[in-house]
């Protein structure tokens, strides 16, 4: 095993963000910076075993510096730099053995100002042969020659954040549109087209790097997952996950050997083509920019990164280049204070806990993070598997949203909302920084899109309820459980978030922001018609209103959003352990062609008109994996339950589903069982949303299905299925209020109810939806076969839950549901 990567040194030059960090060539000693602070340098050996800066310029009008390359033009080296302004500028670049510049030296003026993008100039890169390429906010990409503009490309629909030359002829772009572009350029001509695109990120697609060989490329993105592409084949090779949020920068090693990351969640990542091989966690939780720099007289490498405390820190393989023992004891000191928030770690009761006698335990792969209760302190610790040992990271705090900044029209903020402001409509994006005044961020929704001024005050409410640590609707112990195969952060199945959604505040039931299932869900469980977004209330009014009714509720709910890509490279991961261990258990043909058109079925993200493929093969094959590897085939069928008939209509599906999830007469202690049960609960809650999937569970529900699901169980043995259960309780409620539940079944789905309402008493969500439940069940004509008892037994399960949670949309329908009934 090759030693790890430890701290080397540190560049002091900057004075806020390090926004970007570039290598000119790849064999030569030369490093590149741009920073917030309006400058631009350039680094390079010195005499002693740190670096110092050759060059240092400043953007005309001192506006952010975003980006920073080197081209080389008629045999002389040129600085380019874009800005915040938009402009590209461009500086004489000094000898690779000059002195440092004097500190009372003049400042040098830019050579070329290019002004011709609308915003900021995020992205610059250069050809061998002196071409330039920007990018931009505008959702431009300008092709320079000779300093001139020589083409503009407007393919994207989204701000560009990344761009590369493919040689001479070719240039890649990434975008905040999720998507990767390869264009062909003539700049004789003046003209352009697309060669492909690249697909396989589900958010924002921040930075690129070209793969060695010539043959393909890395990716990184704002879903927190690196890609390994091949230029003729528009997915992904290989999707790497490791990263807890937004991943922004991604660097080759020359050698073809692997590339680094850093991202938003404070690491610096280290990757082989298949896997994750060292996490370096560093003090800042921003870090910006990541490059792969070449060592003065060494075939070696440092690893380079930039951040938000202006730093750039240099690690190394070589002992004789590492800081001093007491420098490292000192990093590793201040790493240990850094503060993570529980988005980054998972979001655990800290009374379930270890002690510190766990870090006596081996983990189980680099990266791997642990919380551990010492004393009042919960503390992070992060598995290194070079040298064994488990080193902290961190102090774990309460976060402020969900502790990543959100892009909205190419911007950052701290929380982007959807809000559903009338039946029919999209929903609204209200963006928002906790920096800001919230009547400025409600005043500027307001007018951009169109609404009555009056609203102001419920906005600014809205607003302080969303960002004030509530969290309703996103289901509570969600992110307990977590993939232990490739680390706390990455792909586990969308049903089981490792981070929560950014402003899923409000009620998924009755307005405000709507249930998202661990992400943004149009469509989907939203309910209150034309109601006031903010409140909840109804139309605007100075007068007075009486409470609006949520009963019956008709709407089926559903847990939709899924990492497509993601899943489906953990699917080909296994696969392929299966074919190297003969054991088997390796895909057949006809699975896997079925499982390939699952997976176009699920991407489209629509109902399936025309299926050719067998659901059947994918159901088998859960049954077929283990409890370890079958939890990618889960996820894939509860997205197919939302749009696939041919999967709805499998009458041993919800069996089969409870019988891989391990829920028994005692639920399965398998490690990877409670992620599987959540899973395969949230895939039953998506059955109801087909008619042929609503025929399968009123079929299972006359054979005893409503009793099995709670039967000889105890209720801490649910875990994190206990809201998708409630959802299914409540989309059979609603099969009720459609008439088209047997009287047979009412009874036993009353029995399911109050089940949940007698165990669950601190989950509000869960408890919200059983409520709804009893209330559609007491809603509809089945009432009249009830049990007195029974139904009494409901509504003061109901009434008690309410007293102790007050909250107030649980108050209102706790009087709803008092007044239905027997």
């Amino acid at each position: 095993m090759a030693p790890p990567y430890k701290l080397a040194f540190t560049l002091h030059g900057h004075s806020a963000d390090v926004r970007n960090l570039a290598v000119p060539n790849t064999e030569v000693p030369l490093l590149l910076s741009a920073s917030r602070d309006g400058s631009a340098i350039v680094w390079g050996p010195s005499p002693s075993k740190e670096w110092d800066a050759k060059l240092r310029v400043e953007e005309l009008e001192r506006k952010y510096v975003s980006c920073v390359t080197m081209v080389n033009y008629q045999g002389q080296a040129y600085l380019l730099t874009g800005s915040a302004s938009g402009m590209l500028s461009s500086f004489l670049l000094p000898s690779l053995d000059s002195e440092p510049p004097a500190l009372d030296a003049p400042m040098q003026q830019p050579l070329h100002t290019l002004i011709e993008h609308g915003q900021n100039l995020c992205c610059i890169d250069a050809s061998a042969g002196g071409l330039i390429a920007s990018g931009s906010w505008d959702k431009t990409v300008i092709i320079w020659k000779d300093f001139k503009k020589a083409i503009q490309i407007k393919t994207h629909s989204q701000a560009v954040w990344a761009v590369k030359f493919v040689g001479e002829d070719r240039v890649l772009t990434a975008s905040a549109d999720k998507t990767i572009t390869l264009h062909a350029i003539d700049v004789a001509n003046g003209t352009t087209h697309p060669l492909q695109t690249y697909t396989g990120h589900t958010d924002c697609v921040r930075g690129l790097a070209l793969r060695p060989d010539g043959t393909g490329f890395w990716s990184c993105a704002n879903d927190s997952l690196v890609n390994l592409y091949s230029f003729d084949n528009p997915a992904p090779v290989r999707s790497l996950s490791g990263h807890t949020s937004f991943v922004y920068s991604v660097s080759a090693f020359p050698d073809g050997s692997g590339a680094i990351s850093s991202g938003e969640d404070g690491t610096l990542r280290v990757w082989s083509e298949t896997e994750l091989v060292q996490t370096i966690a560093q003090p800042s939780m921003s870090l910006w920019s990541c490059a792969v720099v070449p060592v003065p007289g060494s075939s070696g490498y440092y690893l380079a990164s930039s951040s938000a405390d202006s730093m750039i820190r240099f690690f190394t393989q070589s002992e004789e280049l590492m800081a001093p023992a007491q420098d490292l004891a000192s990093w590793d000191e201040e790493v240990s204070q850094r503060k993570l928030d529980k988005s980054q770690v998972g979001d655990v009761k800290r009374s379930d806990l270890p002690g510190m006698d766990a870090l006596g335990r081996e983990g189980k792969h680099d990266g791997q993070v642990m919380m551990i209760k010492n004393n009042d302190n919960v503390e992070a610790y992060q598995w290194q598997a070079a040298n064994s040992t488990w080193q902290q990271i961190g102090q774990v705090v309460d976060a402020i949203g969900s502790g990543r900044k959100q892009l909205y029209e190419g911007k950052e903020y701290d929380y982007v909302f959807e809000v559903d402001v009338s039946e029919g409509m999209p929903p609204l994006k209200l963006p928002y920084n906790v920096t800001e005044n919230p009547w400025i961020a409600a005043q500027r929704f307001l007018d951009k899109h169109e609404l009555p001024h009056g609203y102001g005050e419920q906005v600014v409410e809205f607003i302080h309820k969303n960002t004030g640590g509530v969290e309703l609707g996103t289901g509570g112990g969600d992110t307990a459980y977590v993939d232990p195969f490739t680390g706390g952060s990455r792909y586990t199945g969308g049903g089981v978030p490792t981070s929560r959604p950014t402003g899923s505040g409000g009620d998924p039931l009755t307005g405000g922001s709507r249930y998202t299932g661990g992400g943004v869900q149009p469509g989907q469980g939203s309910f209150g018609g034309g109601s006031d977004p903010f409140t909840g209330g109804g139309a605007y009014s100075t007068q007075p209103v009486s409470t609006p009714k949520v009963l019956p509720v008709k709407t089926y709910l559903s847990f939709k959003k899924i990492n497509a890509a993601a899943a489906q490279g953990k699917v080909t991961q296994f696969n392929d352990e299966f074919k190297a261990s003969s054991s088997g258990l390796a895909i057949d043909d006809e699975t896997a062609a079925s499982l390939a058109e699952a997976f176009k079925i699920v991407a489209a993200d629509k109902p399936a008109v025309s299926e050719t493929y067998d659901p059947s093969k994918i159901l088998a094959l859960v049954l077929q994996w283990d409890d370890s590897h079958r939890f990618p085939l889960i996820d894939l069928l509860r997205v197919l339950a939302l749009l696939s008939p041919a999967f709805g209509g499998i009458s041993s599906a919800p069996g089969d589903l409870l019988q891989a999830a391990g829920w028994g007469a005692q639920l399965s202690t398998a490690k990877m069982a409670p992620t599987n049960q959540v899973l395969a609960m949230r895939t039953l809650a998506n059955l109801f949303l087909t008619g042929n999937g609503r025929q399968t569970m009123l079929a299972v529900a006359e054979q005893g299905f409503l009793l099995e699901l709670v039967k000889g169980r105890k209720w801490a043995e649910v875990g994190t299925a206990k809201q998708p259960l409630a959802t299914v309780a409540l989309n059979y409620s609603i099969l009720a209020v459609t008439g088209s539940l047997p009287a047979s079944q009412a009874g036993p789905l009353l029995r399911l109810i109050n089940h949940i309402l007698d165990n669950e008493k601190a989950d509000s969500e869960t408890i919200y939806r059983a409520s709804v439940a009893l209330g559609n069940l007491l809603s509809s004509s089945l009432t009249g076969g009830l049990s007195v008892g029974d139904v009494q037994g409901g509504k003061t399960l109901v009434s008690a839950r309410a007293a102790a949670l007050k909250e107030k949309r649980l108050t209102d329908l706790a009087s709803e549901i008092s007044s239905l009934g027997a």
